[in-house]
Formats: C-alpha cells, structure tokens, sequence
C-alpha cells in the first residue's frame, strides 16, 4: 500500500474514533510501521484476549474505541498498524530516543512527545496521537502533517 493510501484511512481511522469516542475515550496512540524489526516496543499487557491482526477497516475502529477506554486494561500506550493497515499490536510501551534539536511549540503530554519523536525511527511511516484534550496529530518524520 502507497504511502498517500495509509494516510488517507489514517485519517479516516482517527476521525471515527474521534467522532465516535464518549467521555470515557482515555487517548490514543499509534504507530503505522513498514518493518517491525527493531522498533523499540514492548507489550503492557498479554494481547491474547484480542484476535490479531485485525485487517477488517471497521473492526480495527470498534477495537480502538473499545481498548481506548479508561476502565480497559488495553488503554495505555501504543498501538501498531503495518502498511498493509492491519491492527497487529495492542497496548506497547513505546521507547524512542529523545531528539533534541528539535523545537516543541506545543506543550503536550509524554504520548504527544513519543508520538514525534518515534516518527523519525527508519521503520516507522507515521505515527499519531488523539487525546480527549487535543488531536488528533498525524506525525511524519518530524513533521506534524495539516489535517
């Protein structure tokens, strides 16, 4: 799948969730990967209550609504979508290097940061953060793209 596609349902995903989400959406993070080799991640929690990957485009929503909640234990941090935009992974802590050259105008919380910073990584496409409180953000390389 093209770059341009991915961004397109990546859109669309984040804007459903959004227009979707109820006062007990908690936040959300993605990162959509080419590669998942050596991407600095590791599971919160056991994903095996949840079928993955899920490939269906309204199924992979519904899931992120769900485990966005704030009484779901999947709610923290980041989730993945390969490029052939399949939820293949829930629930990741993600470690990315601390880049500090570059200048934050916004003053956003940690899944913000992670969220910039981890879309410099050689293996990531985008990443992207929503919050009940801003969002949602699309990041490429660096580059926080106009929605």
């Amino acid at each position: 799948m093209e770059n341009k596609e991915i961004l397109k349902l990546l859109k669309k995903l984040l804007s459903e969730v959004k227009s979707k989400s109820d006062n007990n959406f908690e936040g959300l993070g993605l990162i959509v990967y080419k590669d998942f080799v050596n991407l600095p991640i590791i599971p919160f929690n056991d994903e095996k209550c949840i079928r993955l990957p899920i490939k269906d485009f309204s199924v992979i929503v519904d899931t992120l609504l769900k485990i966005s909640n704030c009484h779901n234990e999947f709610h923290d941090g980041f989730h993945l979508i390969s490029k052939e935009f399949q939820l293949t992974h829930i629930s990741n802590y993600f470690s990315t290097p601390i880049i500090e050259k570059i200048k934050i105008e916004k003053k956003y919380g940690s899944r913000y940061r992670t969220a910039l910073y981890g879309s410099f990584l050689p293996n990531v496409l985008f990443t992207a953060v929503l919050s009940k409180n801003y969002g949602p953000i699309i990041f490429e390389k660096g580059r926080a793209l106009s929605y």
